[in-house]
């Protein structure tokens, strides 16, 4: 950043607001209550105050207010900021923040504090809620997910805050950061501030040891079936062609497990699917990229013989409490300057490259594209009730090109092929429910020129607070396509006996497993849509369910309005 510029600011709260602005942050997600007064003072001076402040995108809920700044960050790649209401809203958000943390997206999320002082002081206590949502350490409730936090003593330290805080959210790994911001500070004069001018530049992320490169590429090349895994590195879109490249030049196989991201093209001809299983039989070099849970020890382990690389910006994930996976060699990197490195310490060593395992992987390749087309034939031939395989068939059918998937449940990047990177967000690691028809409200707001479709169950549809999301659609007016895989029951809940007791009782009775996992009598969803100027339409039968597709996209794409698909599938 250059020169000093002066902020004609009054109070802390507009110097605060306009230093935001400045500092690259265009919106701020808000849920209000009362700690919010400074804030709402800021805006509504802003004619006579002249200053340029962040927009603000009211959210009814705070689990949307975070999830929705989440998907807008995923849309645009730019820093977003959240301000909740002291206690209360942060207790609200806490899913939300942990979602982000390990999802490692930088957000600032900020929230009033209870009135510091009983009287006296401007923006002391004037209400009875100013006693009983006071906490002795408000931000531990989050400060587990959080990479810093910190309350706001005093206008002086505007600069310093605002400057650190979002430094360290975005310095890799990157994640949330969780600012308090107390309402007699906030109504301080600030009697103008002088800050450095312009947005701030995230630090240089960091490039991978070159003696640790030269390993995994002596690894790579002398390997007979290498193979590189990925969740996640699609975060960086930058890096799927990169990615491409590298395992087309040098004969290396690239498997996506549990796709969060467009990590690669599905047209690399040396895809091995999305199935981990048969790598950990076949694969002599696992080389996982930023993947948080490699495998499931209780599942399948690698061979002992196979060597095992684990690379990211922490590729041990330090802030899990355990994780004991095996690694041979650990590279601290991102993931963009190690595939750069790793492709040009490849040149060095063509010659040590097995010519026949281009052959190998490729055959591989090929089994699993006919596998997986086999699938997708047999769903479309099947008769009966609609089940998820057949929805993605159906999605993949009327799916716009420029359509951007946000997913918490059951679509699946295998079935929906030609997706670009940018064009698919999947669940989060953490799993907290309610995150996927929110984070498309903040895709669609980044990406105003995209079709947004959000493919959520009815578990994570209800958890979403649907009646806040279908408001903010109305209300900020971002028309999107949702589509519910409705099942009458937590999947996860049921799945999860049935693993861990395979022959117990509660598999013998499907009586009680139902009772802990059944949603039944669901609502009729599509009326959400619908009682906020939305279109709704609930579907049973395959045969309707692409006419039902479309009428949704016509809904969305030709009237402006946005439009939910309830489908009842098993």
């Amino acid at each position: 950043m250059g020169r000093t510029r002066r902020f004609a600011a009054e109070t802390v709260a507009e110097a605060y607001l306009a230093l935001l602005k400045n500092r690259g942050i265009d919106r701020l997600f808000v849920n209000a209550g009362t700690d919010f007064a400074p804030i709402v003072e800021a805006y509504a001076r802003r004619p006579a105050s002249g200053l340029d402040l962040p927009e603000i995108v009211v959210c009814a809920h705070e689990n949307l207010a975070v999830s929705m700044a989440h998907g807008a960050f995923l849309g645009d790649g730019r820093p977003q900021a959240v301000m909740l209401h002291t206690s209360v809203g942060t207790a609200n958000a806490v899913c939300g923040v942990l979602t982000a943390a390990r999802s490692r997206v930088p957000l600032l999320v900020t929230a009033g504090r209870t009135p510091l002082f009983e009287d006296g002081a401007p923006g002391a206590r004037d209400a009875g809620i100013h006693w009983a949502q006071e906490m002795y350490d408000q931000a531990g409730m989050l400060r587990e997910f959080v990479k810093w936090d910190y309350e706001l003593r005093d206008g002086v330290q505007i600069e310093t805050v605002v400057d650190r805080a979002l430094d360290v959210a975005h310095t890799q790994p990157a994640g949330p950061v969780y600012l308090t911001l107390p309402r007699e500070v906030l109504a301080r004069p600030a009697n103008g501030l002088d800050a450095r001018d312009g947005p701030t530049t995230a630090p240089a992320p960091a490039s991978p040891d070159p003696t640790a490169v030269d390993r995994l590429a002596d690894h790579l090349a002398g390997a007979r079936h290498p193979v590189i895994v990925t969740a996640s590195t699609g975060a960086d879109p930058c890096t799927a062609p990169l990615l491409d490249d590298l395992c087309r030049r040098f004969s290396i196989g690239v498997l996506e497990y549990k796709p969060r991201y467009v990590n690669v093209p599905s047209g690399n001809p040396l895809h091995q699917g999305y199935d981990l299983n048969p790598a950990l039989t076949e694969a002599d070099v696992l080389c996982f990229l930023d993947v948080d849970v490699p495998w499931t020890p209780v599942s399948a382990e690698p061979r002992d013989e196979t060597v095992v690389v684990q690379c990211g910006p922490d590729p041990h994930f330090t802030a899990y409490p355990i994780r004991g996976h095996r690694s041979d060699l650990s590279i601290v990197t991102n993931t963009r300057s190690l595939l750069t490195a790793l492709t040009s310490a490849l040149s060095d060593r063509t010659t040590a490259i097995d010519p026949d395992r281009r052959a190998r992987l490729t055959e591989t390749a090929r089994r699993n594209r006919e596998s997986r087309q086999l699938t997708l034939d047999t769903a479309t031939r099947s008769r009966g009730p609609i089940d998820k395989t057949f929805m993605n068939w159906a999605l993949a059918q009327v799916r716009p090109s420029d359509s951007v998937i946000v997913n918490e449940y059951w679509a699946r990047p295998e079935f929906l092929t030609d997706l670009e990177p940018g064009s698919f967000f999947g669940t989060p690691p953490a799993g907290g429910l309610g995150w996927g028809l929110p984070a498309a409200l903040g895709v669609r707001l980044a990406r105003p020129d995209r079709t947004v479709i959000a493919t959520v169950g009815d578990g994570s549809y209800m958890f979403a607070n649907p009646a806040a999301c279908h408001h903010a659609m109305q209300a900020h007016n971002l028309p999107l396509l949702t589509i519910i895989a409705t099942n009458d029951r937590w999947a996860a809940v049921q799945n999860s006996a049935l693993t861990m007791y395979p022959d117990g009782h509660a598999a013998a009775s499907a009586d009680e497993i139902s009772t802990f996992a059944r949603l039944d009598p669901v609502p009729a969803f599509e009326k959400y849509a619908e009682a906020s100027g939305g279109y709704g339409e609930h579907v049973t039968e395959r045969a309707d369910l692409v006419p039902a597709l479309r009428r949704g996209l016509q809904a969305v794409r030709e009237d402006g309005r946005h439009a939910l698909i309830n489908v009842h599938c098993s």
